[in-house]
């Protein structure tokens, strides 16, 4: 699963994590997925899933040193055993905490982990792109890929990118990303077993309206098969959990891996 939270901003008034963060809770407890990528998690709201989900494991470092900084959270099932974890920065120093490139209004990071689920190791990468500037947002692609290729050489591992990509599916970046431009490694989103997925909206403004943009996303590498693919519209009398709608994949590894 990906899941935007919606950090816990002030002027959205009615809808601020307090009043809202019982339905995540819920969300997660209820589906049970083995992975959830987070974005937009605020100290607060990180403070509060570590409370409240006691069933994952949570990693991740937040984008900025200030109290304010958002994370890109994995949480993983403590049923899976966590190898390796770390975040970097989509930025020409990726290991430095806060840094970007000039054109990008903020940092941004990209949460990794292995993680082995019924003896079969996987790699996962959670990120969110910048909201702004098209420039900014195929750096911050290029360079997920690019640390991804060179960990692959390392250790050849299935793969599953997901996260919050602010471009819809008709994007030049994400025809180019589908085309292979980015990377050796060949990627696919589950939406892909249900087209009709990507005319539905993943972000929504906190609204029933089926009005919206799709721009969340899962990819997986070809060792994976996938078996369903949905977006998740729960809610308790027309009030969302946040201002995106999470997304949600069964899958499994193919026989040949």
């Amino acid at each position: 699963m990906t899941f935007n939270l919606r950090c816990d901003f002030p002027l959205d008034f009615n809808n601020r994590w307090n009043s809202r963060k019982s339905m995540i809770y819920d969300i997660m407890r209820n589906y049970k997925c083995n992975i959830i990528g987070t974005q937009e998690v605020k100290d607060n709201m990180f403070k509060d899933l570590k409370d409240n989900v006691m069933e994952y494991n949570i990693i991740g470092k937040p984008r900025g040193k200030k109290k304010s900084s958002e994370r890109n959270n994995i949480l993983i099932s403590k049923e899976h055993i966590i190898h390796d974890y770390k975040t970097f920065w989509l930025s020409e120093n990726p290991n430095k905490i806060g840094s970007r490139k000039w054109y990008s209004l903020f940092p941004r990071i990209c949460t990794t982990a292995i993680v082995e689920i019924d003896n079969a190791k996987v790699r996962i990468c959670n990120s969110h792109l910048d909201n702004f500037i098209p420039k900014a947002k195929e750096y911050g692609l290029k360079k997920i890929m690019e640390v991804i290729d060179e960990e692959q050489k390392k250790e050849k591992l299935p793969i599953i990118l997901m996260g919050d990509f602010n471009v819809t599916p008709d994007s030049k970046l994400i025809n180019d990303f589908a085309k292979g431009k980015f990377s050796k490694q060949k990627l696919v989103a589950v939406q892909e077993i249900n087209k009709n997925l990507y005319n539905e909206a993943t972000r929504h403004s906190f609204n029933r309206k089926q009005q919206g943009v799709h721009i969340d996303y899962i990819f997986v590498s070809e060792e994976i098969e996938v078996v369903n693919a949905e977006i998740i519209k729960y809610n308790i009398n027309g009030k969302y959990p946040s201002d995106h709608y999470p997304l949600m994949a069964d899958i499994k590894m193919k026989n040949s891996y």
